[in-house]
């Protein structure tokens, strides 16, 4: 018998592992900042280690758009490990500590790459941060300043005009990126490859609603049991899944506040067709389940206190 790992009462109240951050970043931990050594050249490299519950985050901020997540970590004495979770498959790092400077080696198929980094601050918690008022304003930034990045700055910030999202925006910082991996830590990040007005909406209300379930105080044990008892077994690859499955049962919460945010915005009919041609893209599972499931999940949703009125 397959046991349960995921633990309904601590899934929904540290809802970050959607953005492949580790469960217990909202502590104290080490960060460092630095540089690794590829074929490519050098990249710019940060880790936040947590050698409590041996998790963290690894990010490579001008190659990968999203964090990634560190599993395995553990110190003794001057040395440090840590196993990091690319999509190729797990890497393995090594390296030694002197006073606030940290020095090894990446391991992987490839060949060994080094690295070096510097102790830094922590950054501020994700968790918890207050809704910015309607006085503060939306900046809308490009990655490269590129004729599509372009485009969908002019898109966005028509949208922006035509419809009232004050009461959506938790964030009011967005970058444009060609290529890019939407994401919306620790900026909401688009790319450039929205088809409908609708699907840019859409994305960019998703992304607005990750730094909404991290803001809002709910009743997540209730809806960490709830959707536990309804989905027993989800899909963890993608494109079924959301990656794995925490990220996949995460997304059930996240992908209905999209739906559910749209449709106020654009109405029922637009918002659903739009689901529905989501359940033929990524996260398939994801979006065919929310649109099944609409009714459900929002009467549980409304219960905990999650709902926009």
């Amino acid at each position: 018998m397959k046991v349960n790992i995921f633990n309904p009462i601590t899934l929904f109240s540290l809802i970050a592992i959607c953005l492949g951050v580790s469960t217990s970043l909202c502590a104290q931990q080490e960060t460092w900042k630095g540089t690794l050594s590829l074929p490519r050249g050098d990249q710019k490299a940060e880790t936040t280690l947590d050698f409590g519950d041996s998790t963290g985050v690894f990010q490579l901020p001008d190659l990968i758009p999203v964090p990634l997540r560190v599993t395995n970590a553990s110190r003794v004495k001057d040395s440090v490990f840590f196993t990091v979770g690319f999509r190729s498959g797990p890497t393995r790092f090594k390296a030694r500590i002197s006073g606030d400077k940290m020095e090894g080696f990446m391991y992987s198929t490839r060949g060994n790459s080094k690295f070096s980094m510097n102790k830094t601050e922590n950054p501020p918690s994700i968790f918890g941060r207050p809704k910015p008022g309607p006085e503060v304003p939306m900046v809308i930034t490009t990655h490269a300043n590129t004729s599509s990045e372009i485009e969908v700055k002019g898109r966005l910030e028509s949208l922006l005009k035509k419809y009232d999202l004050e009461k959506y925006l938790y964030t009011k910082e967005v970058k444009i990126q060609d290529n890019s991996i939407p994401h919306s830590h620790p900026i909401l990040v688009l790319n450039t490859d929205y088809a409908s007005d609708v699907h840019l909406l859409s994305t960019f209300l998703h992304e607005q609603m990750h730094w909404y379930t991290l803001s809002k105080e709910y009743d997540n044990k209730k809806l960490g049991e709830a959707i536990f008892t309804k989905y027993p077994k989800v899909p963890g690859p993608l494109p079924e899944g959301a990656g794995d499955e925490r990220s996949t049962y995460l997304h059930i919460l996240v992908c209905y506040l999209e739906y559910h945010t749209l449709e106020q915005v654009v109405g029922p009919e637009k918002a659903r067709a739009h689901m529905e041609y989501m359940g033929t893209q990524y996260y398939k599972w994801v979006f065919q389940t929310v649109v099944k499931d609409y009714g459900y999940l929002k009467e549980l949703v409304e219960s905990i206190g999650l709902h926009f009125d």
